[in-house]
């Protein structure tokens, strides 16, 4: 498997590339179907699609941390001073909280990553 630092490159695709594009089809399929869609059936297909857009919004927001670390500049990476670092966090962060409090779990971990902090911090 081909790997960029530590992220592999498949990763890179399904997580950052690929949800977007699924995001796009969905909401032209809601729009292209939406004039024969009639009463109850409407509104649960609008359902079903903002679920799965919520978690293809998930999967991208962990594809954008998985460029970070591929393509930031290893002197930045390493100065994280927390394990894991901020980066692993935050992609822990989202998958066990969900994107909208993941995201402000790792934006907090990023805030307090100044000294005299430091250590094991996991979310």
């Amino acid at each position: 498997m081909k790997l960029i630092r530590e992220v592999a490159v498949i990763h890179l695709f399904t997580y950052a590339l690929f949800p977007p594009f699924l995001i796009a089809g969905l909401i032209y399929g809601i729009c292209r179907f939406h004039p024969i869609l009639e009463g109850w059936v409407k509104y649960a297909v609008l359902a079903v699609a903002a679920v799965i857009g919520y978690y293809l919004l998930k999967r991208f927001a962990v594809g954008l941390v998985l460029v970070y670390k591929a393509f930031a500049p290893m002197a930045l990476r390493q100065s994280c001073r927390f394990t894991p670092t901020c980066s692993t966090y935050m992609i822990l962060a989202i998958n066990k909280y969900g994107l909208f409090i993941g995201v402000i779990k790792g934006i907090g971990r990023l805030l307090r990553c100044k000294p005299p902090y430091g250590g094991e911090d996991y979310p």
